[in-house]
């Protein structure tokens, strides 16, 4: 709370300290060096608040500020808003933003246009967002784009693809995390997984074989015990003579068993997803945040 009450007061001096220089440069009859001093104060201002993690008050000052300056920093500070719309978690305004652009996007608007893309689940159109992304003349591709790749591919599942693409950013930029991405996804084929008709077989066979192959265990021993208990009362009642029982309890029995059958078949594709995961996972614990501005460096007019 005092921080947050510390954070309104410094703001409201900084405009009530915007409005004094634009007062004082009324009197004082020089133009120029009014608006080199109401530049300055409103990109502090605005430093400030993108610090501070005050995106949307960030995102509005910011539109301020470029009513004072030049056309040509137009575009570094729409880049600059929806970068904040991003760490806003505003990913849908990002991509409108973005493709309503009818020049050609740069390598930061695609990279950052990528990553709304898939915060959003849009995977395969993040992908191809980032294969737009040219190449300085002489250069190899940055790093970042394929470190961002392989990310948005392990996102999506798709770890043939999220290993070759390792592999081909490690031989470019071999200082980088890409070899040790490229060494984790090449351990991905021995990974332990269970065959979902294997396990539908085995549960045909024998109830509750098929999730035990799984590793349900307590699963396993409940359609056992099911398929068991219930055949075991329809043959009994049928002995006794009350054969309706016995029908109710056989259908129930075969409902028991098709269950089972089908139960098995999940497991066997729950364990595999789940063996998928935390390996995504432990991959994904190798790439470092993306952070739109990686180096610190924020649009000109805001250094």
């Amino acid at each position: 709370m005092h921080m947050r009450l510390t954070s309104v007061l410094t703001g409201c001096a900084l405009r009530g300290l915007l409005a004094a220089l634009s007062a004082i440069a009324a009197l004082s009859g020089d133009p120029a060096t009014a608006a080199d001093n109401l530049v300055g104060f409103q990109s502090a201002f605005v430093r400030s608040l993108y610090r501070e993690g005050r995106h949307f008050e960030c995102i509005a000052e910011t539109r301020r500020l470029m009513g004072l300056l030049p056309a040509a920093h137009e575009r570094e500070l729409e880049h600059f808003i929806n970068v904040n719309y991003y760490l806003a978690g505003q990913y849908r305004t990002v991509v409108r933003n973005l493709q309503a652009r009818n020049e050609k996007r740069d390598n930061d608007a695609l990279m950052l246009y990528s990553q709304a893309l898939a915060r959003l689940g849009s995977y395969a159109e993040a992908v191809r967002a980032l294969n737009d992304a040219a190449s300085p003349p002489g250069r190899a591709v940055d790093g970042e784009l394929f470190v961002r790749s392989v990310e948005i591919r392990l996102l999506a599942g798709d770890f043939a693809s999220a290993y070759e693409k390792a592999r081909e950013g490690a031989a470019l930029h071999p200082d980088s995390v890409l070899p040790s991405l490229r060494d984790r996804l090449a351990s991905h084929d021995a990974l332990a997984s269970r065959s979902r008709s294997l396990a539908a077989a085995l549960s045909a066979v024998f109830p509750g074989a098929g999730q035990a192959y799984a590793g349900r265990t307590a699963d396993a021993l409940l359609s056992a015990a099911a398929v068991l208990a219930l055949g075991a009362g329809s043959v009994l009642t049928w002995r006794a003579g009350h054969r309706g029982v016995a029908f109710t309890l056989g259908f129930f029995t075969a409902l028991a068993y098709g269950g089972g059958i089908y139960g098995a078949w999940n497991a066997a594709g729950e364990y595999n997803r789940s063996q998928n995961e935390r390996f995504a996972s432990e991959a994904q614990s190798l790439i470092p945040e993306y952070r739109p501005y990686r180096n610190g460096d924020l649009p000109g007019p805001l250094r």
